[in-house]
């Protein structure tokens, strides 16, 4: 492989980036807008398929011993990992979404440059914020400690959310002119053609109102709290309905008031998904932990209002005018009580929808991509997108 000079910039993650199944889309998402925008050009197609029988004996032998997973933080995974690549892409200005791969090590032995695009720390993830991932503890300990190793070694370090630079400041120990915070854009491409459907009177009256719900993750991201929610609602005397992405699993199947849309494939299926997402009033994500929360920037993005649990990265994407923002301890009654002065105002209603419109623009990777490329410029974001701050202060001019 022979890389023109316009092409030694590139992008890693724990899969192939080329490929939008991997983590969600985001890798490929971000590749595809900064590859448009002139930023970066090579992504990193690892096969994981490769690694299959190795990950089987490594499960296999944990079954013995008495440990489980932890394949992929291991010296073992991450040389098969490596071998893959080609030499001359450890030789580029690398930006990876993993935080183990590639090892910064192995960048620097090839003469290259590493920093790090994360929705957050192992360190973090590991001890139950953002994900719980229930490691035994010398995986834990071994991560994390390469993960410093990582991080110390490399350029920069930009996170998705503001509480993930935070714990990389403060736990990881890295100086805070390293770390930075730069929204992503929503995984939803909008049509050339596209425009908002008009406001519709009456939710939680004459109509049902519509709590959507994306995710697979169920309990995590809150939807029996939010079914709660919806039962508190009529029980005053309100129409509301949860509409879920996915399949019903055994647990709700006959729950009241939750409706399935079946599963939808954004890529294959772009039109469906944003169907499912304007027929939302709310979209909503009260999870116990959360990284960041893609759901509510494409609920955004397709101009609908989000409300969740202001709290780890959720708390980025929650503008207090497109919606509403709950501390993590809120009670039911609490939230419902809002919520019908919400379903009392309809001139709030069609304020906020017109809101999470004006904040449309700003969802898109194009932006982030523009911020990418403001910060390795001049080694700062002079107006980044601020959701948590509203639109008068928290969002740019668009160019």
């Amino acid at each position: 492989m022979s890389l023109r000079p316009d092409h030694r910039r590139s992008i890693a993650a724990l899969g192939d980036v080329s490929d939008p199944s991997c983590w969600s889309g985001t890798p490929w998402h971000f590749w595809r807008a900064a590859k448009s925008g002139g930023f970066v050009e090579i992504p990193w197609e690892l096969d994981l398929s490769r690694i299959t029988w190795q990950r089987w004996l490594w499960n296999l032998g944990g079954l013995m011993l008495g440990r489980k997973g932890g394949f992929q933080y291991s010296d073992w995974f991450l040389n098969l990992a490596e071998k893959q690549i080609p030499r001359e892409l450890f030789e580029t200005e690398i930006i990876t979404c993993n935080q183990h791969f590639p090892r910064a090590a192995s960048v620097k032995a090839a003469g290259g440059k590493l920093s790090y695009y994360v929705d957050a720390p192992f360190v973090a993830l590991a001890s139950g914020r953002g994900l719980d991932l229930h490691l035994p503890a010398a995986i834990i300990q071994r991560a994390t400690a390469l993960e410093i190793e990582n991080f110390e070694a490399s350029e920069r370090i930009v996170t998705m959310a503001r509480w993930a630079a935070d714990v990389i400041v403060q736990e990881c120990r890295m100086p805070r002119t390293k770390v930075h915070t730069i929204l992503p854009g929503a995984n939803l491409e909008l049509p050339v053609d596209w425009s908002f459907p008009g406001f519709v009177k009456g939710a939680g009256k004459s109509r049902d109102l519509v709590l959507g719900f994306i995710g697979k993750d169920w309990a995590r991201k809150g939807l029996p709290w939010l079914l709660d929610l919806r039962d508190e609602l009529e029980r005053r005397g309100w129409r509301a309905i949860v509409q879920a992405a996915g399949h019903a699993p055994a647990e709700l199947a006959h729950r009241k008031g939750l409706e399935f849309a079946g599963f939808i494939d954004k890529q294959k299926e772009p039109e469906r998904f944003l169907n499912f997402l304007t027929r939302c009033d709310l979209g909503c994500l009260f999870s116990k932990h959360e990284a960041l929360g893609l759901s509510t920037l494409e609920f955004l993005h397709a101009g609908v209002p989000v409300m969740g649990f202001a709290h780890e990265g959720m708390a980025d994407t929650l503008p207090p005018d497109a919606g509403f923002r709950f501390p993590s301890d809120t009670p039911i009654v609490e939230a419902a009580g809002a919520l019908e002065g919400y379903l009392t105002d309809e001139e709030a209603q069609w304020q906020m929808r017109e809101n999470a419109q004006k904040w449309s623009p700003h969802m898109t990777w194009e932006r982030c991509i523009r911020e990418f490329r403001e910060l390795w410029s001049t080694g700062n974001i002079h107006s980044p997108v601020c959701p948590w701050l509203g639109l008068s202060a928290g969002t740019p001019a668009l160019l």
